[in-house]
């Protein structure tokens, strides 16, 4: 397996390579999900890849945010430094941007970073044949799950050791939300890591309940090789170079089959240690219980970073005889390098001296090199001065080093002109936006059609056959879930094929777009389309993502769907916050949920008294737990700034059946060009509309 460690400057880079790194990765200074992080320009990114190369170490640039259309000529600019520093691959989140270096960069390798939320074999399969050669899976995913994708023909790549998100990978809108900081964008403000609260039902607790422990599964590698797994990933780009150092040594050790000290591992920045999803979630253990900040064992391993180059065995002749030029020939087994000195003198008094000669050839100093065999033919007679040799040393290894570079390079082709976005979806029509109403219950989707919703958009609770049993008595779409193992899509898609009075599905996993459902097909704002390119690399009708302005979307064409109304999803959790607390004594018997439904009856409580519901959705396998927003959005009274679209969308979770009504008639009424304020009582929010994000 291919271990792959984090670099957030060069300092780091050097401390990932010298402790065994076969891979780093890296951001430039812009599009990258690490904003904070030192990051490389466009000259030390080429010094940095050279460095690599010449050690037999792979490069991977991180592309991997969601972008503006504004911001596609940045992208432009970063695929030229790319381009002239022949990195590796690059890891991108947006599919915009995907498709915008396969038509700049073609030779480029593309992996699908963890934020495009692939979590099973089917999102495997689309990101393969969408041309991406590697896929870095979904944080949450068990070793059975990760097997499972392990067939698909294409690299696997998971995170192996480091800070954990606790919501679902690139899902998270919680510090966009409250804070206008992205973390689709490289900003999160890591809200998550603060105090929280639980309270309102059963169960009052608190501390860092959204603070997971860090993953570490430094003794499983025998179990990640048998899953399948090429690359195993080292998170730490924010760390210094002490940290990348310990943590990548570590595991070069553990790889290689030799005794690896767990000590390191403590005395390193930690917030307590777990296997995270990897031998599947138990919820107590999962959280950082005591704090959310760094738990540090004094061991002194981590007091300074020890120096072990990874040395490359060179095989050297060295001929000397007066009156020809001095030769040094070196070889790597695969590139072989000369070089030519002056002309060798004759020693007057004392014959030559081999052992100094081949001593001042064997000094190879800081550079990557370690002579592992010299051959000599030294003329009896001849005389080298010291800094010849050194020169001569240095120029000989410098030619072997360039030849390194050259062979081990990446992607080094001209940069092709970015084109416009081919593909022109179907225009929109003139006609107003329908009305779309999505809810949970069936019968209040039911009487929403009376309230006058033009469309029903069904989301349920429950995944089951018993759930789906439940569905709506008049024609509906389906809203599916976006987080799923690949057995409960399985389960799911069998389940939908079977559905009477299905209009169509509205997708929210790549995974799901390599199945065929159903009726029409939609996507949903859980796919993160934020640019045309994203838009037109689908061509379906979208609900363009939650962080987008208006203004922004208003650039978008073809169908699109705006959310109107409704507590947006901040965060879905694979972990269950009362189970979580299990170690306390506290809800350790999860058919307790099943009986009265008690996770809804709980909030979390930010440290300002902010309360964020808790939705419980359930799926074949367990759970999947939504927080939402504290308040709804509402941007019925600015109606006049928003852009056309296709259809409106009003969300109902906790509203009522009164505010429910409300709600579906006030937009169905704006939609008729009355001026019903029936939502004037209201507090809600307009998201990112009119402010934009980070």
């Amino acid at each position: 397996m291919e271990l792959l460690a984090p670099a957030g400057n060069m300092e780091a880079l050097r401390a990932a390579v010298e402790a065994g790194a076969d891979a780093v990765y890296l951001g430039g200074k812009y599009l990258n999900a690490r904003r904070g992080a030192g990051n490389f320009d466009a000259d030390e990114l080429k010094r940095a890849a050279d460095y690599c190369h010449e050690r037999d170490v792979k490069v991977h640039v991180t592309v991997n945010t969601l972008i503006r259309d504004s911001e596609f000529g940045q992208l432009e600019c970063l695929a030229k430094e790319i381009a002239a520093a022949r990195a590796d691959a690059a890891i991108v989140q947006d599919f915009g941007v995907a498709a915008a270096l396969r038509q700049m960069l073609p030779g480029l390798a593309l992996h699908a970073s963890t934020q495009m939320a692939i979590s099973n074999r089917q999102g495997v399969l689309f990101a393969k044949n969408a041309g991406f050669s590697r896929v870095v899976l979904a944080r949450e995913m068990s070793a059975k799950e990760i097997r499972e994708c392990a067939d698909a023909g294409v690299e696997i790549e998971v995170f192996a050791h480091g800070a954990m998100c606790v919501a679902a990978s690139g899902l998270c809108l919680l510090s966009s939300m409250i804070g206008g900081r992205s973390g689709n964008r490289g900003m999160c403000a890591q809200p998550c890591r603060l105090p929280w609260r639980l309270e309102g039902g059963p169960v009052s607790d608190a501390g860092a309940l959204l603070s997971p422990k860090d993953l570490c599964l430094a003794d499983r590698i025998p179990q990640l090789r048998s899953a399948g797994v090429d690359s195993i990933k080292l998170e730490g780009r924010l760390k210094g170079p002490e940290y990348v150092y310990a943590v990548t040594r570590a595991y070069r050790l553990a790889l290689d089959g030799e005794a690896w000290d767990a000590r390191a591992l403590r005395g390193v920045f930690n917030r307590g240690y777990s296997t995270g999803y990897f031998d599947g979630l138990r919820d107590c253990d999962f959280l950082s219980d005591e704090t959310e900040k760094h738990v540090e064992e004094q061991t002194g391993e981590a007091d300074g970073r020890p120096v072990r180059a990874r040395t490359v065995p060179v095989a050297a002749k060295l001929v000397l005889k007066p009156g020809e030029p001095a030769l040094l020939e070196v070889s790597d087994g695969i590139s072989r390098a000369k070089a030519e000195g002056a002309a060798v003198e004759t020693a007057r008094r004392v014959p030559a001296d081999e052992e100094r000669i081949a001593s001042q050839i064997l000094k190879t100093g800081s550079t990557p090199y370690r002579i592992a065999e010299l051959r000599k033919e030294i003329a009896p007679d001849a005389f080298v001065p010291v800094s010849a040799l050194n020169a001569l040393r240095r120029d000989a290894l410098s030619r072997l080093g360039a030849l390194r570079i050259e062979r081990n390079a990446g992607c080094g082709e001209a940069v092709r002109p970015l084109e416009p976005p081919a593909g022109l979806p179907k225009p929109e029509t003139g006609d107003r936006p329908r009305l779309v109403v999505c809810a949970r219950s069936a019968r209040t989707l039911e009487a929403s059609l009376d309230w006058g919703a033009d469309e029903i958009l069904w989301a349920p609770a429950d995944w089951t056959e018993k759930g789906l049993g439940g569905a709506p008595k008049r024609p509906f779409w389906l809203l599916l879930p976006p987080v799923a193992t690949g057995g409960d899509l399985d389960a799911i898609h069998r389940l939908v094929s079977r559905m009477d009075g299905l209009c169509g599905t509205v997708l929210s996993n790549a995974g799901q777009l390599a199945l065929e459902w159903p009726g029409e097909k939609r996507l949903d704002a859980a796919m993160n389309i934020m640019n045309l390119r994203a838009q037109r690399a689908f061509g379906l009708p979208c609900m363009p993502s939650l962080e987008m302005t208006a203004r922004e979307i208003g650039n978008l064409d073809g169908p699109k769907e705006l959310w109107m109304y409704g507590r947006a999803r901040l965060m879905l959790l694979r972990h269950c916050p009362l189970n979580a607390r299990a170690g306390r004594g506290l809800h350790a018997d999860c058919r307790r949920c099943e009986r009265s439904n008690e996770l809804e009856k709980e909030i979390l409580t930010d440290r300002r008294g902010v309360a964020f519901p808790l939705r419980r959705v359930r799926l074949p396998s367990g759970c999947v737990i939504e927080l939402l927003n504290s308040v709804p959005t509402l941007l019925l009274n600015k109606t006049e700034r928003l852009p056309r679209a296709q259809r409106w969308r009003v969300t109902l979770t906790d509203e009522g059946e009164e505010l429910a009504r409300r709600a579906v008639k006030a937009h169905a009424a704006a939609l008729s060009g009355k001026a019903e304020d029936l939502l004037n009582d209201i507090s809600g929010t307009s998201g990112h509309c009119f402010r934009g994000v980070e």
